[in-house]
């Protein structure tokens, strides 16, 4: 999931004083305790690895990991990476563009048939930075919002905004970068990638869960249906863009590894990759400051699953989160072990007292909620149940604490509905990692 403002499960922690990193078994007891408490509150399952300087400074296993994830022969466990895979989707277009087979100002009309209207303003770099303005009806998401009427590319052809103009996190542009890599290079997705960057890497536990080939509409697959592809056999190609990639912390710390070197892409393809473009965001990264230091990020979530890379450049300095448990930030969680590990603040999860509340008394809550102009949280009533959903991210339950005061379980994040005159809740104020976040209601 993409960093705060785009996800209501982002953490912002207090920046302190600098000081010399945190080492040895100081360190190493202070990430047990923290995970350990994880583990309690949150129900935290899944794997860590801190490493830095080319040293891997604590990894560990914690929690039942039954669900959602794959066990080796190795012993590794595999979990889904969610938008993790956005990375290597960047990485396989880098490494096409010092090909020469592409270029990032060439338009994605030149490698999808059949291109809507108005596409051909979208260019290869506004997929990558997420300004590209394409609706995110145009991928997965589109089965649920088809309008009577109206087809889904009519949907996809009709942009947000012009190319470039404005940052929107989506999951659209990614896919479709996935089809622009089948049709350059001639192979299947997920072949690419295995050939191209897990190999070399020696990432051999990282793979794709296989689902069956999408047909085009001539009926062929593989190499033969790459000429026929259009935006509505996008539809359905999540699958072999980002959806459904499992990895292990040891394999995307290799992949940190290469990303530290030249092994994989050359200086000019990493400096474009981590150039901070709209909105900080890079090809697949975000781009911050965090604890006096330049922040690299990703994190990503599926279901009940979440994941979260984090690198400190400067420091040479990686923090990996995979989980299976949707009551986990993974986000929140990498964040925090830098934390400790850079002697900064952080706090161990909270845990949350529900009350027996009316569900009568929901009434006045539910709504329309404007965190940004492209972020909106909307609270809706289900079976005496009070919902939340920001945009682009699945429903969660939120429990009374008070009257008006809910929590998220699992969550550190808390929402007070603040009511109006008449009594109907007038804003709201999502309240996490110490701050207030003020959210008016708007319908």
């Amino acid at each position: 999931m993409p960093r705060f403002g785009r996800s209501l499960l982002a953490f912002i922690a207090c920046v302190l004083l600098s000081a010399p990193a945190l080492q040895g078994q100081d360190f190493t007891r202070r990430v047990a305790d923290y995970m350990n408490a994880q583990v309690e509150v949150n129900h935290f399952q899944g794997s860590i690895l801190v490493a830095r300087n080319g040293n891997v400074l604590a990894k560990g296993r914690y929690g039942s990991t039954n669900t959602a994830t794959l066990r080796q022969e190795t012993g590794s466990d595999r979990y889904p990476l969610g938008s993790i895979a956005k990375q290597f989707i960047a990485a396989a277009i880098l490494q096409l563009r010092e090909q020469g087979k592409l270029q990032l100002q060439d338009s994605v009309c030149k490698y999808i048939a059949k291109c809507p209207s108005g596409w051909d303003e979208v260019k290869i770099l506004n997929l990558l930075v997420q300004a590209d303005g394409i609706r995110e009806a145009s991928s997965f998401e589109r089965t649920k919002r088809r309008e009577p009427g109206r087809s889904t590319s009519e949907l996809a052809s009709n942009l947000a905004f012009t190319p470039g103009a404005r940052f929107r996190y989506s999951n659209a542009g990614y896919e479709i970068l996935g089809t622009v890599i089948e049709r350059v290079s001639g192979e299947p997705y997920p072949n690419y990638l295995k050939n191209h960057i897990f190999i070399p890497l020696g990432m051999r536990e990282t793979s794709y869960v296989e689902a069956p080939r999408k047909r085009s509409a001539s009926g062929h697959t593989g190499a033969d249906a790459l000429q026929s592809i259009t935006p509505n056999d996008i539809e359905l190609a999540n699958a072999h863009s980002w959806g459904k990639l499992y990895s292990t912390v040891d394999d995307l710390y290799r992949w940190d590894r290469a990303l530290a070197s030249d092994e994989l892409l050359s200086k000019g393809s990493k400096d474009a990759m981590f150039t901070p473009y709209v909105d900080g965001y890079g090809f697949a990264w975000d781009m911050s400051i965090e604890f006096e230091r330049t922040a690299d990020s990703q994190a990503g979530g599926i279901a009940l699953v979440g994941s979260s890379i984090r690198r400190y450049p400067d420091d040479d300095v990686c923090v990996i989160v995979l989980s299976n448990s949707g009551d986990a930030d993974a986000g929140r969680i990498s964040r925090d072990l830098a934390a400790i590990l850079f002697r900064k603040h952080y706090e161990l999860p909270v845990k949350h007292s529900a009350i027996d509340l009316d569900p009568a008394n929901y009434g006045p809550y539910a709504g329309r909620y404007e965190l940004t102009p492209d972020f909106v949280l909307t609270v809706s009533i289900e079976a005496n149940h009070l919902m939340i959903q920001g945009s682009g991210q699945p429903k969660i339950e939120i429990v009374p604490e008070s009257e008006t005061r809910f929590f998220a379980k699992g969550l550190d994040a808390a929402v007070n509905f603040v009511k109006g005159p008449q009594g109907k809740a007038s804003q709201l104020v999502l309240q996490q990692g110490g701050r207030d976040i003020p959210a008016p209601r708007i319908d």
